[in-house]
């Protein structure tokens, strides 16, 4: 786990973190292509965009970039990263439960390591299909309760299989007595999902096509090529991948 949260780095780090903004851009834009139509020029929202890394990069490929972050020390070093970059990014103050955007706005929706840290999971998805056009996508990745591994707090062994509720408590008490297990956030994670409350929650909010990372994956090689495979078709290896592998990627399509 990282000394602190994300929305914290520093310039420096920030800088440093682009070659995996980058990579992590390009081959989510070749995953989602797979399933909605992204053409250059769709317009893309960053929730929780921190110091716009991802934005810099999809801006890079074309698209329009927008964000929503309220850290505001974040919102100025991405305005630097950009500059740098020579690309243009727009990051307004924002949270994910009340997006400052209209209806029918965003082609992508993109949240990365967000959902876990916010008061009302529920909203925040309700916001993502209300700012969406008809067909456009909505990716998140978030905390998993199914891997006994995480990245959320520090010295908790298999911390991912504890009851929520225990989880939550944990959280909070080491926000406000020993921040630095949760890496100096004021906002821990305090949401972790399985495939069901996922696809449950996507479908309450008026989401009907759902897509897991497995659905996603495109892997080189013809062995990773054979297991993916096997993975999509068999329900046991897919509750297996999903247990071995730390976090959870959904994209669910506005219909």
């Amino acid at each position: 786990m990282s000394c602190k949260a994300t929305e914290q780095l520093t310039l420096k780090e920030a800088q440093a973190r682009l070659p995996a903004a980058k990579a992590h851009a390009e081959s989510l834009v070749r995953a989602l292509r797979k399933i909605a139509s992204l053409p250059e020029g769709s317009s893309v929202l960053d929730v929780g965009a921190a110091q716009g890394r991802f934005l810099i990069h999809m801006a890079d490929l074309g698209f329009n970039a927008w964000g929503v972050e309220p850290w505001s020390q974040a919102r100025d070093i991405a305005l630097m990263l950009s500059q740098q970059a020579n690309v243009n990014i727009s990051i307004v103050a924002g949270k994910a439960e009340n997006l400052p955007f209209d209806d029918d706005r965003f082609d992508l929706v993109h949240a990365s390591s967000v959902i876990e840290h916010v008061q009302n999971p529920a909203a925040a998805f309700r916001e993502a299909h209300r700012v969406l056009k008809k067909g456009g996508v909505y990716w998140f990745f978030t905390a998993s309760s199914m891997c006994p591994r995480q990245q959320e707090i520090k010295g908790f062994p298999l911390f991912g299989w504890y009851p929520d509720t225990l989880k939550r408590r944990i959280m909070l008490w080491a926000r406000d007595n020993c921040p630095r297990l949760v890496g100096m956030s004021g906002s821990p994670a305090l949401n972790w999902f399985t495939p069901s409350k996922a696809r449950r929650m996507l479908r309450d909010v008026g989401f009907e096509q759902i897509y897991d990372r497995w659905d996603l994956a495109s892997p080189s090689g013809v062995i990773l090529t054979g297991a993916i495979s096997l993975i999509r078709r068999v329900r046991l290896l897919r509750l297996l991948g999903n247990v071995c592998v730390s976090g959870c990627a959904y994209a669910a399509i506005k219909t």
